[in-house]
């Protein structure tokens, strides 16, 4: 999977790995497979991120996520 930013919404793009495939050919994603993040979905999901409680244990996993989501809103605000 790869984030794709455009035009204010950040898409998440499954791709498929072909090892006959070149590396440096480029994967076209079908629009089936495509979900677009705009900067109003990032914020929707920012905040009940910041509503909701963690255990112990989920406490490394729910930071990378919020970095990963945080990054994600910004690049769509910006844009």
């Amino acid at each position: 999977m790869g984030l794709v930013s455009k035009g204010g919404s950040t898409t998440l793009a499954k791709q498929s790995s072909s090892k006959s495939k070149a590396k440096s050919q480029e994967t076209q994603t079908p629009e089936c497979c495509q979900v677009k993040f705009t900067a109003s979905d990032t914020d929707f999901l920012l905040k009940l991120f910041m509503d909701s409680s963690f255990k112990g244990e989920q406490i490394d996993k729910a930071h990378s996520v919020l970095s990963k989501l945080v990054t994600l809103h910004r690049r769509n605000v910006s844009e």
